[in-house]
């Protein structure tokens, strides 16, 4: 007996090929290769020789420092003192402002009292303001006071707080006070 096989033929895959290099097909990755290695190293290289040359700045900077730390250290010393030597000079200044507004205060003060006027008190409350106490026989001459006081460029807003009899070593008397503004911005006269 005769056998046919009707069934067709098993296909079989094709075996892969072998690869072969050439010598000319490794050029170029071998190029890619070294050039990627050579950028890498020479980016280390620069990298490695500015953090050189920094610490080299540093240490310069560092030495630089402790050089000039003693002069330093007295530049902010004369520093201290002389912050300390014009706080000390304002506050002289201030004293002395103070001292020369305080005579010329009393000077002004005693120009503006009229014959038989006593003063009994003078108060500077604040920088500002003063009140004055006295005594008189009249109140004519309160009056006269208070106009003295008001025409004086050193005083301003003059008010009378009181004025009422009173009794001093059995004499009737008007005792008063009077309270003003001190200016002392204004210019001597």
């Amino acid at each position: 007996m005769i056998r046919i096989n009707l069934l067709p033929k098993e296909e079989k895959a094709p075996r892969p090929a072998a690869i072969t290099f050439k010598a000319g097909d490794l050029v170029v990755p071998a190029v890619l290769l070294v050039t990627t290695a050579l950028v890498i190293g020479g980016m280390g290289l620069s990298q490695y020789s500015r953090a050189t040359s920094l610490a080299r700045s540093i240490a310069e900077v560092d030495e630089q420092s402790r050089a000039l730390a003693p002069q330093i250290e007295r530049v902010n010393r004369l520093a201290q003192e002389r912050a300390e030597l014009d706080l000390r000079l304002g506050i002289i200044a201030k004293l002395e402002q103070g001292r020369a507004q305080s005579v010329r205060l009393m000077d002004d003060l005693a120009r503006c009292v009229p014959d038989h006027l006593w003063l009994t008190g003078a108060t500077q409350d604040s920088p500002g303001s003063l009140s004055v106490e006295g005594v008189t026989f009249s109140n004519l001459v309160v009056s006269d006071f208070i106009s003295r006081l008001e025409r004086s460029s050193l005083f301003a807003n003059v008010e009378l707080d009181f004025a009422e009899r009173g009794m001093v070593n059995d004499r009737e008397v008007v005792k008063f006070r009077v309270t003003c503004s001190v200016t002392p911005d204004e210019p001597a006269h």
